[in-house]
Formats: C-alpha cells, structure tokens, sequence
C-alpha cells in the first residue's frame, strides 16, 4: 500500500474505539495534512484522495475484513458518498438497499479484528478493537 493509504487506514482504525466511528471526507483530509508535510496537498475533494480510499477498501477485502472506507462520511447526510457504493456486485440501486449495505458494513467494522499496519495485502498480528 502506498504510505497515504497506510496513513489513513491507521487513522480509521484508531477510531474504531470510539462510540461512533463514522468521520467526514474533510475531517478525514485534515487529519491527513496534520499527520504529515507529505499530505498537505490533501483535500477531500481530491482524486488522490478518493483513490486512495479505494485502496484501502481493497486492501480490507483482500484482508476479508469490512472495508474501513464505510466509516467515511458525508457532513451533510452522515453516510458515504456514491463513490462508496461503486463496484459492487450485485449493484445496489435504490437508496434503502445502499443505506441498509453501508450500515451492516459499518457495523462489521466496528466489531472486525483488525491489524496493527496493512502492507500489500499481508499484515502484521491482529489486535482486537473495542
């Protein structure tokens, strides 16, 4: 994985412990550009940024865990954008079955196992969260 995504699966899995996980697509882009000079060029509305976002949610399913991409958030409606939804099979289209998807993903998130650092789809010992 590239040191961004590294840099924000850490930061979505630190959450994990917290009553409500969820974090917006700017607060998430703000605390990438705090974490390092390297990510000040960040912003949430970035490709870099949604690619990235992409990556790690790969990386979790390589890992068959629940993509922490779910704990991603819109600030005005508190759920994932449509780029979350993309790719998947069988497509969700109406907006109860993307809803219903999103929150079971977050949920599993939420009480999933999951490893310290994630590198190229091979991981470190697990460490229960929560």
């Amino acid at each position: 994985m590239s040191p961004l995504a590294e840099a924000v699966y850490e930061i979505l899995r630190a959450r994990l412990d917290r009553p409500d996980p969820r974090i917006t697509y700017a607060e998430l882009a703000g605390t990438l550009r705090t974490t390092s000079e390297e990510f000040e060029h960040i912003h949430h509305r970035s490709r870099q940024f949604y690619a990235v976002l992409g990556e790690v949610a790969q990386a979790c399913r390589r890992l068959r865990l629940p993509s922490l991409a779910a704990l991603v958030v819109r600030a005005d409606t508190g759920r994932p954008g449509e780029a979350y939804y993309q790719g998947r099979s069988p497509p969700l289209r109406h907006k109860g079955e993307k809803v219903g998807a999103w929150r079971q993903e977050l949920e599993a998130a939420s009480q999933a196992v999951y490893p310290e650092r994630i590198a190229d789809g091979f991981s470190d010992t697990p460490v229960r969260r929560r």
